[in-house]
């Protein structure tokens, strides 16, 4: 009898032995993983040891390598998040600059260093991803601070920017060099003008319609606001820009420029042939038998049906 609790006196001895020699070799094993950084197996270590909440400091490591990875899942989803918002950032980006670069002509010029202001902030805007921190609190608050990235209104500011200079780049496709029906077209929406008449090479009264330096076309038109009895002819090309206006239309914006300036050594004196405004290669004149604020509302009508994209 004495033999047999004795020899079960051994086996658990023995069984203890076995048992702590476990408990010990799980613990290094896992602070093997903890220090390299692979807290999901480190975890599987403490988690497996009996009785761990108890053993040595396996509690405090458990919840150390549980923050962490926590943490890092946080930090990891985070930074998909931003990197996906700095893809779209950068995918505008991209296409205002390939815009800017390819430098069409635009009715505005202005709008170019426009979008590249635009450009500029959006680019200062972007957050970079930064590397992971080490410790919990910190990739959590790296964590808050990637989360908190919010671009809508920098890349909304870049879009409209973007969608001005586009529009106003069409606006100029409209009159570089419209032809003679498109210029008709526009004048019959324009209010307050009567009748719309287009010279031939036949009719024209300068006799410069398809000649070097000439216009393409030139179409005049007359007004209600001014007395057509007091305007000298019988038709409208007879009575010429005296009776309302005309469109001259250029091949080439230095034709139409040349053709400004020689119109401007009138101004303000005797044969003062009324305003006239150069918009793409196409000059708008209006008749100086209207006043100069009915001057100014007919030429802002003309030009933005010339320039009228929206229909």
């Amino acid at each position: 009898m004495k033999r047999k609790v004795a020899a079960l006196f051994l086996l658990v001895g023995i069984s203890c032995v076995l048992l702590t020699g476990c408990k010990s070799t799980d613990y290094k094993k896992g602070v093997e993983y903890q220090d390299a950084g692979d807290y999901a197996s480190a975890l599987d270590m403490y988690l497996g040891i009996d009785g761990y909440e108890s053993y040595k400091d396996t509690a405090d490591r458990v919840a150390t390598c549980q923050a962490m990875i926590d943490a890092i899942n946080s930090f990891k989803t985070a930074s998909d998040s931003a990197a996906a918002k700095n893809s779209e950032m950068d995918a505008a980006i991209s296409e205002a600059e390939t815009l800017i670069v390819e430098k069409a002509p635009a009715l505005d010029e202005n709008l170019y260093p426009a979008l590249e202001s635009a450009v500029s902030a959006a680019k200062a805007s972007k957050v970079n991803v930064p590397e992971m921190p080490s410790t919990a609190e910190e990739i959590n608050e790296a964590a808050e601070q990637l989360n908190a990235i919010d671009y809508s209104a920098v890349i909304a500011e870049l879009s409209s920017a973007q969608e001005a200079l586009e529009k106003s780049i069409k606006q100029y496709a409209l009159v570089d060099a419209p032809d003679e029906a498109y210029v008709i077209q526009c004048l019959q929406k324009v209010p307050g003008i009567i009748d719309i008449s287009a010279v031939t090479e036949d009719n024209d009264p300068n006799g410069k319609l398809n000649k070097a330096g000439g216009y393409t076309a030139q179409v005049y038109f007359s007004s209600e606001l001014v007395d057509q009895n007091s305007v000298y002819g019988t038709t409208v090309i007879e009575k010429g820009t005296d009776c309302g206006g005309s469109i001259e239309v250029y091949a080439n914006v230095d034709d139409a420029t040349k053709r400004e300036d020689y119109l401007a050594t009138f101004d303000g004196g005797v044969f003062a042939s009324g305003s006239h405004k150069i918009v793409g290669t196409v000059l708008v004149r209006t008749s100086d038998n209207l006043t100069a604020s009915q001057q100014q509302e007919l030429e802002t009508n003309i030009i933005a049906a010339l320039t009228n994209v929206d229909d």
